[in-house]
């Protein structure tokens, strides 16, 4: 397939906020936020917000007084999480590059990025970026998928896809969201970013669908 299986437009946000952040979204995003909670953070970005599933995570889980700012380079993505009544004046929204972000050294205790690692064209450059941006003391936290034989829902759609379209099977899941989840490359380019204290871990959930 094509690269412009990476576009997320038109009606895409709407039906990814509506099926996909529920069924396998959701979990995580209050996983990583509690993560941020225990930081006890004054400035927060967030990379690659998509639909804001993560943002009113953290939202929730913080302070009124906390500075959030979402960020995603896909602008209709972030149309759709500003337009999210519950997270009007509490955010700060921005369209901005995780490879160059907008904003002064050392502004942000806490940068997270939840599931958009795999999509940066350089990782070891985005994580520069996120250092540079993050206090002495801040932290980056971000999740990334495993490989796609152990998420039995994508792994399930993508053999399904593959004999529908056996001349021209779309490999985006297996490519691109869960290609980057090799323990010892992550933490080999965090390291080449600069980062010194990292500590990686295994979240397991099982996503459940809802009835219709």
């Amino acid at each position: 397939m094509v690269a412009t299986d990476k576009l997320f437009a038109g009606s895409i946000p709407e039906i990814y906020d509506r099926y996909l952040v529920p069924l396998i979204f959701e979990s995580y995003a209050r996983d990583l936020a509690e993560r941020i909670t225990g930081v006890a953070p004054r400035d927060v970005l967030e990379t690659a917000a998509g639909t804001g599933v993560l943002t009113a995570a953290i939202a929730s889980h913080l302070p009124a007084h906390v500075h959030i700012v979402a960020t995603d380079l896909n602008q209709p993505m972030l149309d759709y999480a500003a337009s999210r009544s519950s997270l009007r004046g509490r955010i700060t929204w921005r369209q901005a590059d995780a490879m160059a972000l907008p904003f002064e050294k050392a502004t942000f205790d806490v940068i997270a990025c939840q599931f958009g690692v795999m999509f940066f064209p350089d990782r070891i450059g985005g994580y520069k970026e996120a250092r540079r941006v993050l206090k002495p003391a801040g932290c980056f936290l971000f999740n990334v998928w495993d490989r796609i034989a152990n998420n039995e829902f994508a792994d399930v759609v993508t053999e399904a896809l593959a004999k529908v379209f056996p001349q021209d099977p779309p490999m985006f899941m297996a490519r691109t969201p869960h290609g980057y989840h090799d323990v010892a490359r992550i933490r080999e380019e965090l390291s080449a970013a600069g980062f010194q204290d990292i500590s990686i871990e295994t979240v397991d959930h099982t996503s459940k669908a809802k009835s219709t």
